[in-house]
C-alpha cells in the first residue's frame, strides 16, 4: 500500500504541474495600443483644427474657402536712405531701389480674399537694427515686428470699398495706399 500512495501522489503532482497558467494582465500590450490610438486621434483633431483656423481671415470670424490674391511686399530702402515698402513680383527677380521710391499703391476688387506676404529684406547694421511691421488698421491686418529676413503671411477679406493706408508703426515714413473698388 505504500507504493500505491506514492503513485497516487505522483499522479496528482503531475496533474497540478500540467495545468496551464494564465498570463498576468500587466504583460498584455492592449493598454499601450490604446494610448497610441488616443494619441493619434488627438494629433489628427489638432491638425484638423489648425487647418480650419487657417481658412479664417483676420477680419472675419468664419472660414472662407476661396483662392486668395497673393501680394508679396518687402521692406526696402531708397538710394537716399529712406525706408519704404517694395511690391515684389511673385514671378521672382530683383527690383532696383529707386531714388524717389514711394510705397506702391495696391488696387483690388471688393470681395477678394487677399493674402499679403511681408518680408523684411533689410540687413541689420551695427548702428541700427532693422525691424519693421505691416499694418492695415481697417482690416485688422497687423504683422508682428519682423527682423532681418523674417516673414509673415496675413490673409484678409477686402470687404469694404475705399482708400486705406497701410503702414509700419516703427517707421512712420513707411506707408502706402490700398484702393478697393
Amino acid at each position: 500500500m505504500g507504493n500505491e500512495n506514492r503513485s497516487n501522489s505522483y499522479c496528482m503532482a503531475k496533474k497540478i504541474k500540467s495545468t496551464p497558467k494564465s498570463k498576468p494582465k500587466s504583460t498584455q500590450k492592449f493598454p499601450i495600443l490604446k494610448l497610441v490610438g488616443i494619441g493619434l486621434l488627438v494629433a489628427i483633431a489638432a491638425g484638423a483644427y489648425y487647418v480650419y483656423q487657417s481658412f479664417i481671415p483676420v477680419n472675419m470670424d468664419h472660414p472662407v474657402f476661396l483662392v486668395p490674391e497673393n501680394i508679396l511686399i518687402k521692406t526696402g530702402k531708397t538710394t537716399d536712405g529712406q525706408y519704404g515698402f517694395v511690391l515684389q513680383s511673385s514671378r521672382g527677380g530683383k527690383q532696383a531701389p529707386q531714388s524717389k521710391m514711394t510705397s506702391p499703391t495696391l488696387v483690388m476688387s471688393k470681395g477678394n480674399l487677399v493674402s499679403v506676404h511681408i518680408m523684411n529684406n533689410l540687413v541689420n547694421t551695427p548702428e541700427e537694427k532693422s525691424v519693421h511691421n505691416f499694418n492695415i488698421d481697417e482690416f485688422n491686418v497687423h504683422s508682428r515686428d519682423l527682423g532681418y529676413f523674417d516673414s509673415q503671411s496675413i490673409t484678409f477679406s477686402a470687404d469694404k470699398t475705399g482708400s486705406f493706408i497701410y503702414h509700419c508703426t516703427i517707421h512712420p515714413e513707411m506707408k502706402g495706399l490700398l484702393i478697393i473698388n
